[in-house]
């Protein structure tokens, strides 16, 4: 519970905030942090950063059902625990996947031998400004070339420094396979080289079609990090979203299931 007083105080400073200030003054007294903290923090949020409207769940629903890359085991889920009668105990699972497994991020260790773990993902590059590309409507196998960027950037603008760009291919985890199409390599030594992008992201289970790695050397051998198997990206504009990649913390891991966020 919180002391009395911390929450008086909270009140009467949330008065002179926004609505939005104020849920994040509330969401600060509520985790113990002191009112005047929270406050400064929402102040800075509010000066250096647009103001959401919408957010957009990139990520599908990991179940037994979902998708695989071929040879990797299916997502698993045991009950352990069941909340009883009148609310007692705790409902709790025993969960079972593959790190690339749904939804995921690709750390460089996922492909290159010296490259960092999915851990050692700076969270500064996990928020990061979001591209669109769409090369829906192109036959199976089909890449993003350089071309395709620039045509791009001639319609909707440059891409930003720092990005995340994602590729709407319109071949769907659960339609595609894995020889849906993906990134040319050459396409990402631009975007890394030029762009100075953070990641790249698919709607498909890789951003190699299948049988190719040179996407994935590509990225990952830059130190920059992939996310497959975005949902929802006919629902975000070409430019002018901010992504939030919720890459796990696994020690060593090459990578893991992630809730992907798009702020518009």
């Amino acid at each position: 519970m919180c002391d009395d007083a911390l929450v008086r105080s909270a009140h009467e400073q949330a008065a002179g905030l926004s609505r939005r200030d104020a849920l994040r003054l509330a969401a600060g007294v509520a985790t113990g942090v002191s009112a005047a903290m929270v406050a400064g923090t929402a102040t800075v949020s509010a000066a250096n950063a647009a103001p959401s409207s919408r957010v957009v769940d990139l990520t599908h629903v990991l179940s037994p059902s979902f998708p695989v890359w071929p040879g990797n085991a299916p997502f698993v889920s045991l009950p352990t625990s069941r909340v009883g009668p009148g609310n007692s105990g705790f409902a709790t699972n025993w969960v079972s996947f593959a790190e690339h497994s749904g939804t995921h991020v690709d750390a460089p260790a996922h492909k290159i031998g010296s490259g960092i773990t999915v851990d050692r993902i700076a969270a500064s590059d996990l928020v990061a400004p979001l591209a669109v590309i769409s090369i829906d409507g192109r036959g199976p196998r089909s890449t993003l070339g350089v071309a395709d960027v620039v045509a791009f950037e001639k319609r909707h603008g440059r891409i930003p420094r720092g990005a995340l760009v994602a590729l709407h291919t319109g071949w769907q985890p659960r339609t595609g396979g894995p020889d849906a199409a993906g990134f040319s390599a050459a396409a990402v030594r631009m975007l890394v080289g030029d762009r100075a992008v953070v990641a790249i992201g698919t709607d498909t289970l890789s951003i190699d079609v299948r049988g190719a790695s040179a996407a994935h050397t590509a990225i990952l051998g830059s130190g920059r990090y992939a996310v497959e198997a975005l949902a929802n990206l006919t629902s975000v504009p070409p430019l002018g979203a901010t992504v939030m990649v919720g890459a796990p913390r696994f020690a060593g891991g090459t990578g893991g299931p992630a809730r992907v966020l798009a702020l518009l």
